[in-house]
């Protein structure tokens, strides 16, 4: 959490940080910003039942307080190697085209599966991306998106992110620079292996 917040606090292109969470680690995120000078913090939302839960209550929260055209963007505790190139990148595109999401050339060719066992389709690297954090967009975008969806129960589910919202509402996604190490999230203990390891090796350079 702290290595997160610590990405923005630093970053000139980042005014406010709002941190939705499940509700019993509101506390414990406020205890954080104070011992780590986390400044720019200004909310602390409780979070919901899925990921696309808490990004909703993170975006109504900010209902009368961001305007339609602030750019919010998306990122999760996870990932600690968003860099500023990245974040520059992602600004870009938005205020281009109207809103961004990290994303680069496939590795691999995909095997597409409804069962894990069989495949009839292959989806090849070249014209394909994984897409990856941050998400930016206005606010004005994300909350009539939100509101829309709540409204009528669509992309809602725990399979539901940000970025099926958006295709699910018709817009398109516009794709900024993303890096092979900001694929690197803690999400099992083996990514917590390689991320510490990453870390440790940056601070001896």
């Amino acid at each position: 959490m702290v290595y997160a917040l610590e990405i923005y606090e630093k970053s000139p292109l980042i005014d406010a940080i709002e941190v939705v969470c499940v509700p019993e680690y509101i506390e414990a995120v406020k205890k954080y910003t104070e011992e780590y000078g986390i400044s720019k913090l200004k909310w602390v939302v409780p979070g919901g039942d899925s990921c696309q839960e808490s990004a909703r209550n993170g975006i109504f929260q900010l209902e009368g307080i961001c305007r339609d055209e602030d750019i919010l963007m998306f990122n999760m505790s996870t990932s600690v190697f968003v860099s500023e190139e990245i974040m520059e990148d992602s600004f870009r595109v938005c205020r281009e085209h109207g809103n961004a999401f990290a994303a680069m050339q496939c590795i691999y060719n995909n095997a597409e599966t409804f069962d894990g066992l069989r495949s009839g389709n292959i989806h090849f690297k070249e014209t394909h991306r994984t897409l990856n954090l941050p998400w930016t967009a206005p606010f004005g975008t994300f909350d009539r998106l939100f509101r829309k969806a709540d409204k009528e129960g669509i992309e809602m589910s725990a399979a539901s992110y940000v970025p099926t919202l958006f295709l699910a509402m018709g817009e398109t996604l516009y794709l900024s620079k993303d890096t092979p190490k900001n694929k690197l999230h803690v999400s099992t203990q083996d990514d917590l292996d390689i991320i510490t390891a990453c870390l440790a090796w940056e601070r001896k350079l």
